[in-house]
């Protein structure tokens, strides 16, 4: 708004200055009476009207940014529940998950298998609480002094300094552990590892190589805008990428909903799965290139520097994740 303000006065005031010139004056009274000028403002117009009806009739769709924020939370969330079902951890009633903690969250199923192996005879924790501190009451033991050194000791380790571990005990036989996390909060490359090693559970796939390409694509960013409508972390989103995925895999697949968020990172996971059993690693790499789309038959790509230079730039990410603990499945 300001910068309309601005300009209409620069504009305002060439104006007042120029007309003051008779020489200014004369030219505009000649301009004025051209029959061609004349034409040339009404086609303006015209065409000028034309485009604002038809970005009136036609608006261009607006597309919702994504609350990073939002998004890990409901993952948490999902991710606490599944582990309650499989019946290794029990969730208290008062037990309110709606901003559940990732840094804290995602460290939950370390806790039950440290806790599985450190503790004889364990009974079934229970999460009473999970914001920004954890806590899990171990029910059923008299004396727990023992058992809680230990596994406050194996923890600690575990987890590091960034972690403050505490075991909490009273004269009942419950006994409450309570971990905080006190370090830098984690950044959204951290935080997308863990769907990005569920997702490539599920499908077979390197973690590695898919994280690799969420970085490349959209440099984890949930509201990256490709062209052609695309958009997402693997610019997976929108009508052009939905045909584009489509042709990948089978032509006779129907348009699914729109893939947003963290779902993307599960399709992709689904697509590498189809296309590196008919494809080269190179040219499945190829294939999500979000510039422009890629013929899946072939390798064209390899005649363009600039695709090239990509695909090189993930295959050496790969190596980089491999080294930093994001292992090949066996």
């Amino acid at each position: 708004m300001i910068f309309i303000v601005l300009w209409t006065a620069i504009i305002a005031f060439l104006a007042t200055y120029l007309l003051k010139s008779p020489k200014v004056r004369s030219w505009l009274k000649v301009l004025i009476r051209a029959k061609l000028l004349r034409r040339v403002i009404i086609c303006t117009t015209v065409i000028i009207a034309a485009i604002i009806i038809a970005y009136k009739v036609h608006p261009v769709p607006e597309i919702q940014s994504t609350d990073d924020h939002s998004v890990f939370m409901e993952y948490s969330a999902k991710a606490v529940h599944k582990i309650a079902s499989t019946e290794n951890l029990t969730l208290d009633s008062s037990c309110d998950l709606s901003r559940p903690k990732s840094e804290l969250s995602y460290i939950l199923p370390l806790i039950l298998n440290t806790y599985a192996d450190v503790v004889d005879k364990p009974t079934k924790p229970v999460l009473v609480r999970l914001d920004d501190t954890l806590q899990i009451e171990l029910r059923g033991y008299k004396q727990f002094k023992n058992r809680g050194f230990k596994l406050k000791k194996f923890l600690q380790k575990k987890l590091g300094n960034r972690y403050k571990v505490a075991i909490l005990s009273d004269e009942s036989t419950t006994h409450t552990l309570q971990i905080s996390y006190e370090g830098t909060p984690w950044n959204k490359e951290q935080l997308i590892a863990l769907p990005v090693m569920e997702a490539a559970k599920e499908n077979q796939v390197d973690p590695a190589l898919l994280m690799s390409l969420i970085r490349h694509v959209s440099n984890f960013d949930f509201n990256f805008r490709g062209p052609k409508d695309t958009h997402g972390l693997l610019a997976m989103g929108g009508h052009k990428a939905q045909d584009h995925i489509i042709h990948a895999n089978d032509p006779t697949e129907k348009k699914d909903p729109e893939i947003d968020g963290l779902n993307q990172i599960f399709e992709g996971a689904k697509r590498l799965g189809k296309q590196l059993q008919v494809l080269s690693l190179e040219n499945t790499i190829a294939t999500f290139y979000p510039e422009q789309g890629m013929n899946y038959t072939d390798a064209q790509w390899t005649k363009s520097p600039l695709i090239k230079s990509w695909v090189d730039q993930v295959m050496a990410d790969i190596q980089f994740y491999h080294e930093n603990g994001l292992k090949p499945l066996d």
